[in-house]
C-alpha cells in the first residue's frame, strides 16, 4: 500500500471522505495563476481541509467564506504574500502555506512576523516544514489519531 493509500485509509476511518470539488481545483489554479502540485490534487480526492481540528485550516471548497481561495487572495492583495503560495490555514500567531512552485507542494508553518518574508528572504523564526502536502496531511491525521487515544 502506498503512502497516499495509507493516509487516505487512516483519514477515512477518522472522518469519512471529504473530497474537494474538481471545479474548485480548476478555479484555484485559474484565479491564482498557479499550477497546484499533484500531491495536493491527489489528497483532494479525500480531504477538503475540513474535519481535522488539530490546526485551524481553511476549507478547500465553496462552502466556507474563509476558504483557501478567498484567504490567499486576501493576503496577496494586502501585499505580504508571494504569488506562488497558497494559504492553507491561520493558526494563532502563524500562517500555514503551501509552495505551489515546489513539485510536491512543500508546506510551511511560519510565525506571523515572517509572513512578509515568505519566499523573499530568510525567516526570523525557523518554520515547521513538511516536504509535501501529503506529508502535512499525514501529520494532521497522526495528530488527530493521538488526540483520540
Amino acid at each position: 500500500m502506498s503512502s497516499l493509500e495509507m493516509v487516505r485509509s487512516r483519514f477515512e476511518s477518522l472522518n469519512g471522505i471529504r473530497a474537494v470539488a474538481p471545479d474548485f481545483i480548476g478555479k484555484l489554479e485559474h484565479e491564482l495563476k498557479v499550477s497546484l502540485p499533484s500531491s495536493f490534487k491527489l489528497v483532494g480526492e479525500f480531504f477538503d481541509g475540513s474535519g481535522i481540528y488539530v490546526l485551524p485550516l481553511h476549507q478547500i471548497g465553496w462552502e466556507s467564506p474563509t476558504n483557501v481561495l478567498v484567504e490567499t487572495k486576501r493576503l496577496r492583495s494586502s501585499g505580504p504574500l508571494s504569488s506562488n503560495y497558497l494559504v492553507l490555514g491561520e493558526p494563532a500567531e502563524g500562517l500555514i502555506v503551501m509552495d505551489c512552485n515546489s513539485q510536491l507542494g512543500q508546506v510551511l508553518w511560519c510565525d506571523a512576523i515572517d509572513v512578509n518574508r515568505i519566499g523573499k528572504e530568510a525567516l526570523m523564526t525557523a518554520p515547521e516544514v513538511w516536504g509535501s502536502y501529503l506529508d502535512f496531511v499525514e501529520y494532521l491525521v497522526s495528530e488527530q489519531e493521538s488526540d483520540r487515544l
